[in-house]
């Protein structure tokens, strides 16, 4: 099995490029796996079967074939991914004999299995909070805090933006990278994550108007968002078509957004409402167009422990994690169908 990625140029000078690209072989599970921390990261890894398999910030990574690929489920749907996560960087390679041996460098490591659901339901809270390292230091014996790779650096905050109601947003053509465009300064949505840049410095956010947190990195979705997009959203024209774009509310976008781009929703159901400008007769006539979508993109940035500030009411007590409750937001709202959907695929109205 095999994918195929297309690269498509305007219609003047239009060359099709395809590249085989083959999709890992399935790992199979007789259950949901359990999963180790790796101590000094926030990365969990699978340590109970050959290949390496890791969970961070929200997807599942693995290996093959001296490839990188990604996916929302621990075992299928595995896209390419173009380049090595930067995570990877911190994650020592010979954790698994570390991991046989119940030691960590030089200092005993104790540590316990971690059920696949706890992961999924708590990484974030886990992350923002600085679980690991405040309460367990991962579980490695003479790990002092000190001694963690955590670097505090201290960053003078954006001042806030102030909303009368939750932004409206649009979706970028070609991405999955949401912009709020009733405003003077660009704040994004990609990833779960709110993004904005001020005096040349990125922060983000979980709230779109407050909580901004130093980031070291140009985020990665940035370099496929066009310098122009303003001007061209002014105008409802993306580069050489019609861009008929349609708001999307601030709800709508953060209980959606995994599904639509699991889904691939934007190029399959909207085609990002671009449509081709062409002449017929007496009257302007449009033709939908097939953006291609970089499929892969990552949120660059050194790993979350030394990147993230943002503090908050402590979640969990007693040192151990616990299974937490459910925290599902709910389903998506259905909605009018003219930019929004449930996980069917298909638009819906408002109730």
């Amino acid at each position: 099995m095999a994918v195929i990625l297309t690269c498509s140029l305007p219609a003047a000078a239009r060359v099709d490029v395809n590249i085989s690209i083959s999709v890992p072989p399935p790992v199979e599970f007789a259950a949901p796996p359990q999963m180790v921390v790796i101590p000094e990261t926030y990365v969990y890894a699978v340590p109970d079967v050959d290949v390496d398999i890791f969970f961070y910030e929200g997807w599942w990574w693995r290996t093959w074939e001296d490839r990188w690929y990604r996916s929302r489920s621990y075992d299928s749907g595995w896209v390419y991914y173009e380049s090595e996560p930067v995570f990877y960087r911190d994650v020592p390679r010979e954790w698994r004999r570390w991991y046989r041996e119940r030691r960590w460098r030089d200092y005993r490591w104790d540590h316990r299995p971690i059920a696949y659901q706890e992961v999924r339901r708590n990484w974030r809270d886990w992350e923002e909070e600085r679980y690991w390292e405040r309460e367990t230091t991962w579980y490695v014996d003479g790990l002092r805090r000190s001694e963690s790779v955590h670097v505090d650096v201290s960053v003078a905050a954006p001042p806030p933006v102030t909303f009368h109601r939750p932004p409206q947003l649009v979706v970028i053509p070609e991405t999955y990278v949401y912009a709020v465009p009733g405003i003077d300064i660009d704040i994004y949505f990609f990833d779960g994550w709110w993004w904005r840049s001020w005096e040349s410095r990125w922060y983000r956010s979980r709230s779109y108007s407050s909580g901004w947190v130093y980031y070291q990195h140009v985020p990665v979705f940035y370099r496929d968002i066009p310098r122009e997009w303003r001007r061209f959203y002014r105008e409802r024209r993306w580069r050489d078509q019609y861009w008929d774009y349609h708001h999307v509310s601030y709800h709508e976008v953060e209980r959606n957004w995994q599904s639509w781009e699991r889904n691939r929703y934007w190029e399959k159901q909207k085609k990002w409402n671009i449509r081709a400008q062409s002449s017929k007769g007496s009257r302007k006539h449009y033709d939908a167009v097939y953006p291609a979508a970089p499929h892969y993109r990552q949120v660059g940035g050194p790993p979350a422990h030394k990147v993230y500030r943002q503090s908050g009411p402590p979640v969990y007590k007693g040192g151990k994690p616990h299974k937490a409750g459910n925290s599902q937001k709910g389903k998506p709202v259905k909605s009018n169908g003219k930019g929004n959907k449930g996980n069917n695929g298909k638009g819906n109205k408002n109730k």
